[in-house]
C-alpha cells in the first residue's frame, strides 16, 4: 500500500510513456518536477487487467476514461516518489549527489 496521500509533494521519477499510451493524456508528468498530489483512488494499469493506485495532480488536468467509471486518467504512484523521502536520502547519503525540488513543479536542482 502507498503512503502518498492528498496534499502530498512528490516527484517524478519515470515519465516513459508508451506512444499509445500517451496519446490518451493532454498533460504528462515530467521526470525530475515535483507536483502535488490532488486526489489518489484506485486505478487500472492500461493492461486493463491490473489495479493500481492512481494519482491525480494539481496543474494536470486530463480527458475522462471511456470506460464505465468515466474517471479522469490518471498516473501510476509506481512513477513518483515522495519529495520527503527524496530529501532523506539526501541527507543521508552525502557521498553522492541527489536531486531535491526547490519549488512544486520546478525542475530538481542539486544539492
Amino acid at each position: 500500500m502507498s503512503n502518498i496521500e492528498q496534499g502530498d509533494h512528490v516527484v517524478c521519477i519515470d515519465d516513459k510513456f508508451k506512444p499509445q499510451v500517451a496519446e490518451l493524456y493532454t498533460a504528462l508528468p515530467k521526470e525530475g518536477f515535483s507536483y502535488v498530489v490532488r486526489e489518489v483512488r484506485l486505478g487500472i494499469r492500461a493492461d486493463c487487467k491490473t489495479g493500481d493506485l492512481s494519482l491525480l495532480l494539481v496543474g494536470l488536468v486530463n480527458p475522462k476514461a471511456d470506460s464505465r467509471s468515466k474517471l479522469e486518467r490518471g498516473f501510476s504512484e509506481t512513477r513518483f516518489r515522495k519529495l520527503d523521502e527524496l530529501k532523506d536520502k539526501t541527507r543521508q547519503s552525502k557521498t553522492e549527489p541527489e536531486t531535491v525540488a526547490d519549488a512544486v513543479g520546478q525542475e530538481l536542482v542539486e544539492v
